[in-house]
């Protein structure tokens, strides 16, 4: 009995066999006290491991929230500076834009005032002059670049801001030289091909020097400007949005995260509830059924039904014995005789030892009777009667 009752325990419970156990307890008397301590223990075993899924989700999310509570100050504290900084409103990219343009044009410009000198470097072919030209342009560009960019990131150290100073002042000497050189070879240029120009260009050498030097020194500095400020504008608008960003998602997560949290654990809290009822109602089942038990017991089953089942056995087989040749006429008559005694023994063993669906369904009934001359309402209360998941 024991080794039942421990065996129906460990499997998921069933109306069915918690009403037959009930019942089977209650016809033979066997104190219910360890049965529903049992089922207690069960039901908090079972919502134990049950809440182990929503406990894990739910310590998660408040880790998240508490990792969103550390990190929202210092985005606060960030967006408000940059706020203050910037303004309320996004710092556009356009003039980030629109100074890419301009160095790109710079750039070109360059280019094409250069292509033509690389006769002095020894370039005769238009295609490679035009490469040359614009790797030197990019280069001069690039010299002047890093040389602001030093500046800028001196702040209040005057040694790198004289160092940066010396820098831009060579590279400055060095395109004066070079704005020089092109003004002299191109009038010689000229003079030798009978061009004109190189006439114009003898009569006003200064005014031809100082233009050229402004062409070879002012394209690489304008692009190294625009490059510069267009880089600045583009990190300013791009902060600003990262750091608005930043902080609008920390404090929605803030929000969501704390939502999440309480409906998980009104959630856990339902569940609870709804075990709670659950075992409650397992309990009264048994109850009702161990009552029945001892009120009604059960009738065994006669042993006429034994005869009447082995009978029944018995033709259902005996079918069986006809795919044995006639010849074998003793063999058929074991194979019946066979049949007959395991259907016998199996249908007895059921009628003297019935598991407790089979005890439940042997219960005894009793039919309310009235006296003659009564009317219901004067008759005597019965119990009431608790539903079963089955009703």
């Amino acid at each position: 009995m024991q080794r039942s009752i421990s065996t129906f325990l460990k499997d998921k419970f069933n109306t069915r066999s918690l009403e037959a156990l009930a019942f089977y307890l209650g016809a033979h008397g066997i104190a219910p006290e360890t049965v529903t301590d049992r089922i207690d223990a069960q039901f908090i075993q079972q919502t134990s491991d049950e809440k182990q899924k929503p406990l894990r989700e739910l310590h998660a999310l408040e880790a998240k929230r508490e990792r969103v509570k550390r990190e929202r100050p210092e985005a606060e504290a960030a967006w408000l500076r940059v706020k203050k900084e910037l303004g309320d409103t996004p710092p556009p990219f356009f003039h980030a834009a629109l100074m890419a343009v301009f160095a790109a044009f710079a750039l070109l410009l360059d280019t094409l005032f250069i292509a033509p000198t690389m006769d002095i470097l020894n370039i005769a072919h238009p295609v490679l002059q035009f490469i040359a030209a614009t790797g030197i342009a990019a280069l001069c560009t690039v010299y002047f670049e890093l040389a602001g960019i030093l500046y800028l990131a001196s702040e209040k150290s005057l040694p790198k801001r004289i160092t940066a100073i010396i820098a831009a002042v060579i590279g400055a000497l060095s395109l004066f030289a070079w704005g020089l050189l092109r003004g002299y070879q191109l009038r010689f240029a000229a003079e030798l091909a009978g061009n004109p120009l190189g006439e114009f260009l003898s009569a006003h050498p200064l005014l031809a020097s100082v233009f050229y030097i402004f062409i070879t020194l002012a394209t690489p500095l304008i692009g190294a400007t625009a490059i510069l400020y267009g880089w600045k504008e583009f990190q300013r608008a791009r902060a600003w949005r990262r750091t608005r960003s930043k902080f609008e998602r920390l404090r929605t997560d803030e929000i969501e995260l704390s939502r999440l949290i309480q409906a998980e654990e009104q959630s856990l809290k339902e569940f609870d509830r709804r075990k709670e009822a659950e075992c409650r109602e397992w309990k009264a089942v048994f109850a009702e059924y161990y009552k029945r038990g001892e009120q009604n017991g059960a009738r065994r089953e006669t042993f006429l039904s034994v005869i009447r089942k082995t009978a029944i056995g018995v033709l259902c087989a005996s079918p069986l014995a006809l795919l044995i040749p006639m010849s074998l006429f003793p063999a058929q008559l074991g194979v019946v005789a066979v049949a007959s005694l395991a259907a016998f023994a199996y249908f007895n063993h059921q009628r003297l030892h019935p598991n407790h669906e089979r005890y439940l369904k042997r219960e005894n009934t009793r039919f309310a009777v009235i006296p003659d001359g009564d009317t219901p309402h004067e008759l005597q209360a019965q119990p009431q009667r608790l539903l079963t998941k089955g009703d």
